[in-house]
């Protein structure tokens, strides 16, 4: 087993969040426990040609993953006569509850995904489990979104990008949303419009902005390049969006 590693389990419905070390006393055993992402892929195959042809990003122009894998193992040493009680009381918690993880060796980001327990063996008191995910989401999330106060503690340094935008006071603002590597579509929720009309702009389209929540399936940031998003008006809202990473 590894000594020290755990992972916090949050529910996603509900809020509740517990971590396997510090409340459970069990420790990541393995290290392969997150999967290869599964790619979209379409091949199509040409009579007479020597190999199929690749149709796999005619329509999005890039790779699109569509899940991957996650199977932590678990294990701890317990009185042999509760871990049939620990392993009961672990299902009634998670399973089949769609769940983030985030992992000690990487706080700021969580993994999200429909959780199962399988694979329950011990040996006197050494016990062990599989907290697996089979369709988790091929991106790992940034635990902090743009609308939450950026924190030292869990930020990387080496691969970590703030994306903290905060409360906007609105007045023909540009705003500048840095590269990442998952695409996502933002939701702009305007408190209030001064002007006779509050309008967003990227890279030459217009959108137009209503008090509320604000959504444009085609608008997206946090690709290959940063986007300048130029409003024209003046109100009062926030740019919310979350980065991701493979």
């Amino acid at each position: 087993m590894s000594i020290g590693y755990g992972v916090k389990i949050i529910i996603e419905d509900t809020g509740q969040e517990f971590h396997s070390l510090n409340d459970w006393g069990l420790v990541i055993g393995n290290n392969n426990y997150i999967g290869t992402p599964i790619q979209e892929t379409n091949y199509v195959t040409v009579p007479g040609a020597f190999r199929n042809l690749d149709l796999s990003e005619v329509i999005t122009g890039k790779p699109v993953f569509k899940y991957r894998e996650i199977n932590v193992l678990l294990g701890g040493l317990k009185n042999r006569l509760m871990w049939d009680n620990i392993i009961s009381e672990f299902r009634n918690y998670i399973e089949g509850r769609v769940v983030h993880l985030i992992f000690d060796n990487d706080l700021g980001f969580y993994w999200r995904g429909r959780v199962e327990i399988t694979n329950f063996d011990r040996v006197r008191e050494l016990g062990s489990f599989n907290l697996r995910l089979p369709m988790a989401d091929p991106y790992k999330y940034d635990v902090f979104d743009s609308e939450d106060d950026w924190e030292w503690d869990p930020f990387d340094f080496e691969y970590g990008v703030i994306r903290y935008i905060g409360p906007l006071e609105i007045n023909n603002t540009s705003i500048t949303v840095p590269k990442g590597n998952m695409e996502t579509v933002p939701i702009f929720i305007i408190d209030s419009i001064i002007s006779e009309s509050l309008t967003v702009a990227v890279n030459g389209t217009i959108y137009t902005l209503e008090e509320g929540e604000n959504r444009f399936p085609q608008l997206k940031v946090a690709g290959e390049t940063e986007t300048v998003l130029q409003f024209a008006g003046i109100g009062k809202g926030t740019v919310k969006y979350r980065g991701g990473s493979l």
